[in-house]
């Protein structure tokens, strides 16, 4: 197998395996102009299609395209259940979003700070790769300090504005930790504070992703364009290099399914 390892316009910080036997999957946290290569460019050498929608204010349910090629929906709500606020636009995103700005408000009993703020993407039809756009990310607030049992637990840094993900209710992750406006890279490409955020796993697929932040204080704002895929298993790994067959390895296995075939046409004959 060759492997190709695409281009990742910024570092990733802080990632830690993902919950429920799942293995580490590829995280993108790149500027809008990066989707194209980190995201989009991984899918498609991957041999797959990548499917978007855009955020439309006032709307939960999203449609995408399925791994079999039906027709699937996304619904977006609460991690807890509750009401969020939608937000018409923020500068630099490409479509609507949904505001969610850190608090200890919603926070159930032994989630992460800001978990009850976030948003959770459920599939009617599982995927393993999907991305959305974030606003006003390292604006403000990035040296929060964590609580003891988070940094020991997830073993993440004390301090920072965070974006954390988490797949199917699993362990969440911190793909994104701000100490200052320069580890948002949107702000370092573009001087807007608008970034994007995906996952691929192709080890397994998912059915739910929630995303939130840790930095309060912090206007954030999730939505923009949502993007869906679900690639051939074992095909990406988790720094995004694409497994693809070598030339010669897919000659022999032609040459042996021809073979093989021969052999079964001599012995029914």
């Amino acid at each position: 197998m060759k492997k190709y390892l695409l281009p990742l316009s910024f570092a990733v910080t802080g990632l830690i395996a993902a919950g429920n036997a799942m293995a580490t999957p590829y995280i993108i946290n790149t500027a809008l102009s990066g989707i194209a290569a980190n995201f989009d460019g991984v899918i498609t050498a991957a041999g797959s299609t990548v499917s978007t929608t855009q955020v439309v204010l006032g709307q939960s349910v999203y449609g995408y395209t399925d791994k079999d090629g039906n027709a699937a929906t996304v619904t977006v709500s609460r991690p807890n259940g509750g009401t969020f606020a939608a937000d018409d636009s923020y500068p630099g995103m490409s479509g609507a979003s949904w505001g969610i700005s850190p608090t200890t408000f919603y926070d159930l009993t032994g989630q992460i700070d800001g978990f009850g703020s976030g948003l959770t993407f459920t599939f009617s039809s599982a995927v393993n790769a999907f991305g959305f756009e974030v606003g006003d990310w390292a604006t403000c607030c990035t040296y929060n300090t964590r609580d003891a049992s988070t940094v020991a637990t997830y073993g993440v840094p004390v301090t920072g504005s965070g974006l954390w993900i988490a797949f199917d209710g699993g362990a969440a992750t911190l793909p994104a930790n701000a100490l200052s406006d320069n580890d948002n890279p949107g702000y370092v490409a573009t001087g807007q504070y608008v970034n994007f955020i995906g996952a691929i796993d192709s080890s397994s697929y998912f059915s739910s992703v929630t995303f939130f932040g840790d930095g309060y204080g912090e206007y954030l704002v999730a939505g923009g364009t949502l993007r869906f895929a679900s690639v051939a298993l074992d095909s990406v790994d988790d720094d995004g290099a694409v497994n693809v067959p070598e030339p010669a390895s897919i000659a022999l296995l032609g040459l042996g399914l021809v073979g093989f075939v021969a052999s079964r046409r001599r012995k029914t004959a």
